[in-house]
């Protein structure tokens, strides 16, 4: 018959888009939402939980074939039994044999099944001391166990594969890299009417440089406003909107833009649904994603498909995804930072090419052949003995 008739009982933990979605809840999310598209034949198994917050039905992929419990109970405990005892089993919330499981971290979900995980990045271990205390926890611990046991492994870039390798000594043949991908639909222009009303709603100025992402110490924010003020003395004055959710480095933030005196000319706008995000990056001049570390980093993807030009860093795994449509930067220079900026503000050329090598570049990124892929690797772990 082979592989494609292959029938499943996949489980699923979809906390991690239960409430805001960024990260690993977009992720996943997409990818999900992408499997319930082409996958009408396996059988899928959703799970949430938490003492307070309800799982919003809107929110749960229309799979053909599924069952989905929306428990109360709290997450901390539901965390500290899975990650602790590996116990309860996801099969046994179902009352069913579950044939593979697939975290969206690098903790399995108990299963008598196959387990895969999903492992971002490394970062947490490279950089533990600019890694909030939850992840450091939760995963620092864990991570080399979970490595070593699951059945496989799903990566979101080649970068991250090698450090597995590297670290972990791995085999290859376990681990799959599979690019997140973009729904190119969306990210279409509005009409005149809608970009004048986000235009006002954020008060943003005409021109402006963007950032997207949390708020935390990998992200290099601190670095950006050195940047900044370096661009506002060579260049002229130039806005900064900063979009994304409070982390760990919100009040250093804060005491940096009072510092340096950009209290006029920097914006935290907070945590902004896809719609109006969307909005916000046609709105912009140049995207600014100065990060120390990342395994992906989907904001470039957002980019690349909103016409904008990109100015990055020249580490991890960015390189890899944003290709020829980015200018590198040393993220730890502010002074390389304002240079790449003001470089890309002067020069019309550049912007141009920019602009366009991102939109070429960003149609290899589709949620489909993510889905695809990642279905197609459900399959041969399942085959395996």
């Amino acid at each position: 018959m082979g592989i494609h008739y292959l029938k499943m009982r996949i489980g699923f933990d979809l906390r991690p888009f239960l409430r805001e979605e960024t990260g690993v809840g977009i992720y996943f999310k997409k990818l999900l939402f992408s499997m319930a598209k082409i996958d009408r034949k396996d059988e899928f198994f959703l799970f949430s939980s938490s003492w307070k917050d309800r799982f919003d039905p809107k929110k749960v992929p229309s799979f053909a074939k599924m069952a989905f419990l929306d428990l109360r109970y709290p997450v901390k405990v539901v965390n500290f039994f899975w990650s602790r005892l590996g116990w309860p089993s996801l099969d046994s919330f179902f009352k069913t044999k579950l044939d593979l499981t697939h975290s969206p971290t690098p903790l399995p979900l108990p299963t008598g099944g196959k387990q895969v995980i999903t492992v971002y990045d490394l970062f947490f271990l490279e950089f533990p001391d600019l890694t909030n205390h939850q992840a450091r926890r939760n995963f620092s611990r864990g991570i080399e166990q979970s490595v070593k046991n699951a059945d496989g492994i799903v990566t979101i870039s080649r970068f991250t594969e090698e450090q597995l390798i590297q670290r972990f000594f791995v085999d290859r043949d376990k681990i799959r890299v599979i690019h997140p991908g973009i729904d190119l639909d969306h990210w279409v222009q509005s009409e005149p009417q809608e970009m004048e009303r986000i235009k006002t709603k954020f008060e943003l100025p005409s021109e402006f440089l963007l950032f997207v992402g949390t708020f935390e110490p990998r992200k290099n924010l601190r670095n950006l406003l050195k940047a900044l003020k370096i661009v506002h003395e060579r260049f002229g004055k130039i806005p900064l909107i900063l979009v994304g959710r409070k982390g760990l480095d919100s009040d250093n933030i804060k005491k940096d833009i009072g510092t340096l005196t950009l209290d006029s000319w920097v914006k935290m706008v907070g945590y902004v649904d896809e719609t109006e995000l969307r909005d916000i990056y046609r709105l912009a001049s140049v995207f600014v994603f100065p990060s120390l570390w990342e395994g992906f980093g989907i904001p470039l993807l957002e980019a690349m498909a909103s016409g904008l030009p990109i100015v990055t860093s020249r580490t991890s795994a960015l390189p890899e995804i944003a290709q020829d449509a980015a200018l590198y930067t040393d993220p730890e220079d502010p002074d390389d930072l304002a240079t790449k900026i003001i470089q890309v503000l002067e020069g019309s050329d550049v912007k141009k090419k920019l602009i366009s090598n991102g939109k070429e570049r960003v149609r290899a990124f589709s949620w489909e052949r993510a889905a695809s892929e990642t279905l197609t690797f459900y399959k041969n772990i399942f085959q395996r003995s």
